[in-house]
Parts: structure tokens; sequence; C-alpha cells
């Protein structure tokens, strides 16, 4: 920890689908928004003035299924400040000026965005790869369907939510730095201990989806770059023996700091793209083995570019599976992912945040020890098995949007 300073992250859950569904979209993240916004005691702007003379730097929101705060904070004014907080989460006000405020923010944040070419792709993309059924409150929207919904939603709507579906008794708690555990345990029974959700948290399963390779070219007018979105979904978790081979052939496709192969190609060499970067995601379970992992893609180019971009990308993939990579990527991918880890661990508010994460998944500081030495462990043979194991150039969707009837001209 760093002088005096605290960092405190708490999470709280609650609801399952099937209640979820009974409540009106978007309540559960307009009840969140609102939260900071007034409580019964205080107004947005005392709330924030007070936390402001409490040195702390806070947070307190909530979504469908969980609530959080995060607080960086000092060791005199942790007591004060969580006691702020606590009354921020469960008595909010939700003034009727602050709640049509935010519904105006919405609303103009999503038309604004409505047009570019990352949404369009994005929201394309989405919907292409949606798994949920119709009526899923997790299930895939289009920005005028959402617009609709926001419209619609009602203060009470928000309120009603927080009513049938928040709690603190379920969830975790984290704290890193200068504090008295004691004091801190003791504050949070009293504030937190007995306050239950009518509606227990059911956490969703996730599971991989075939989902057949297709490519999309959506005119976004009078844009001048396009963007290039690429998918294929992966069956991957977190705890598969795969995953560390994984990652490391995430950081030499793309998503190395400091070189990667579309880098090189598509950037560098060949001059189709202003960034272009890629990741690889595993999915996490508590329990059993959720796998919606996923390959992702995303660059940004000129839209004359990206017939050719797209090509040279994909060429790069078949490339990158054949071949696999060398010995001298390997050692350089495994010291980079190491070095990023390891400074990851040197933030407060990273620790607490990994502390919140291992809680819920019932895991201890040892697994990311233990990721670490296999990271170490790792044989080029062993990554590029598993490259050719899990990533399938005929299965990648490549979507983009841009001006590509002015680039034609």
């Amino acid at each position: 920890t760093r002088g005096d300073t605290v960092v405190f992250n708490a999470t709280f859950r609650f609801g399952d689908i099937e209640s979820i569904k009974r409540s009106p979209e978007p309540a559960g993240s307009a009840a969140g928004e609102m939260l900071m916004r007034g409580s019964k005691t205080m107004t947005r702007e005392q709330i924030s003035q007070r936390f402001e003379a409490l040195k702390t730097a806070a947070n307190v929101s909530g979504g469908v299924q969980s609530a959080g705060i995060s607080l960086n904070s000092k060791r005199e004014h942790l007591a004060d400040a969580l006691a702020l907080a606590a009354d921020v989460l469960r008595n909010p006000s939700f003034p009727e000026a602050e709640f049509e405020q935010f519904r105006l923010q919405s609303i103009t944040g999503l038309e604004s965005v409505s047009k570019e070419p990352g949404t369009i792709a994005g929201m394309a993309m989405s919907e292409y790869f949606d798994p949920w059924p119709k009526g899923h409150p997790f299930a895939y929207q289009s920005i005028a369907e959402t617009l609709i919904r926001i419209r619609a939603l009602k203060r009470e709507d928000a309120i009603a939510f927080h009513r049938d579906f928040y709690g603190t008794a379920e969830g975790e708690i984290s704290v890193v730095g200068d504090f008295d555990p004691a004091e801190v345990k003791a504050q949070l029974r009293t504030l937190f201990g007995d306050w239950r959700s009518a509606a227990p948290n059911v956490p969703v399963r996730t599971h991989y989806t075939d989902v057949r390779a297709r490519t999309v070219r959506l005119e976004t007018p009078d844009k001048a770059n396009a963007v290039v979105l690429a998918r294929s979904n992966l069956s991957l978790n977190d705890n598969d023996a795969e995953y560390p081979a994984l990652m490391v052939a995430s950081n030499v496709l793309g998503g190395g700091s400091l070189s990667s192969r579309l880098g090189d190609r598509l950037r560098q060499k060949e001059g189709l793209s202003y960034n272009v970067g890629s990741s690889i995601v595993a999915d996490s379970s508590r329990e059993g083995r959720d796998d919606a992992g996923e390959l992702s893609i995303q660059a940004i180019a000129a839209p004359q570019n990206v017939a050719r971009l797209d090509a040279a990308l994909r060429e790069e993939v078949s490339r990158f599976v054949r071949d696999g990579i060398t010995e001298a990527e390997l050692k350089a991918s495994v010291n980079d992912l190491l070095t990023q880890r390891q400074q990851g661990r040197a933030s407060d508010a990273n620790v607490a945040g990994l502390l919140g994460r291992n809680l819920y998944m019932g895991r201890t500081m040892a697994w990311a020890a233990d990721f670490d030495a296999k990271l170490k462990a790792l044989t080029v043979n062993d990554v590029n098995a598993a490259i050719r194991k899990h990533i399938k150039p005929e299965t990648l969707s490549v979507f983009a949007a841009g001006d590509f009837a002015k680039a034609k001209k």
C-alpha cells in the first residue's frame, strides 16, 4: 500500500433470469445509474461534496444482477466514506429531475454513436453472434429497440427494481491498504449484513455456440475511416489446460505491447490499417465449465483498403495456424505477459479487484501464481498445439462498416 491510502471494492449479487424477465428493461441499469444522483437525505451535489471532503474517490453503481461500491480513500476517512456509500446504495431517492436527465443523456448518447462505423459494425456482429433467445434479458437489442425502451421507462420502474432486487447479504468485499481489519469487519456487518435481496442471485450459465462464418459490409456515408471487426467463437474456459498457451498465442497474434503478427503485416508492412489488435477471451465459472470463449480482431482502415485488409487478415491467421510461433516469439511473449501481470499486481486497485474476483470464483492468489508458473513452463509445441486445436480460420466472420460507395468513385 502507499501511505495511508485504502481501496475498498464490494460487489453485491441478486436476481435470477426468470425474476429479471418480469422487470421492464432497462430498469436495472437505470436503478444503478440513479444511485449517486440523490439519497433520501442528500442531493447529488451534496453527495459529491461530502465524498470530496472525505478525500475519497467514490462510485456506487448497479446493473441487472449486481450492485457495487468502489472507494479510494484514506485510513482516517474510510469509516465515514463507507457509511456514506452504504446510505447512497440503500436509500436512493430517484429525484424526478435527475431521472429525466439520465433518460435524456442516455438517448443523446445512443443517438450520437448510432451512425458511427464502430457502432454499426459492432451491433451487427452482436446480433449475428447473439446466443440468447428472444425475450431473454441478455438478448440482442438494436439501438432503435433500446431507445424505445428508454423512452417508455418510468421512474417508478427504477424504484421498483431497487426495492425488489437490491440487497447486500450476498456478494464479495475486498479491502487493500492501510486499515484496521477488526474495525472494518464490524462496520461491514452493521452496514450490509442484514439486507437480503428478495430475489437471490442465480448465475447465468454461458456456453460455446457454433456460428458459421460470414462476411458483411455495411455502409456509413461520409465517414473517413472504416472499422473492421472479426470474430470466431471458441470453446474455452480459463481453467482449461490450453488457456495459458492461448494467452501467449493471443499476445503473438495481435495483443503484444511491442509487436504482433497482425500489426507487423497489416500496419507496418502493407500500410493497410491505422490500428489493429486481437484478443482471445476465455469464459469462467464457479461450477461446471462455462465455455463461451472467442477470438476477436479489430482494425481501423481507409474504406478503399478494407477488401485487401480482409484478405490479408485471413491469410495471416491461416499462416499463424499453419506455421505456429517461434522460440523467440514464445520467450518475448511470456516475458511480456509476466511483466504485465506483475505490474498489475503492483496496483492496490487491481489487487482489490483480483481479490474480489477470487472470492467469487472460490480461488486464492495461488491460482495466479500457478498460472504464472504455467506460462513459464510453456514450450513452442504446447502453444502451437493449442493454436491448431482452437483457432479455425474457416470459422472467422468479418464485419466492416465504412463509406465504401465513396471509395469506389
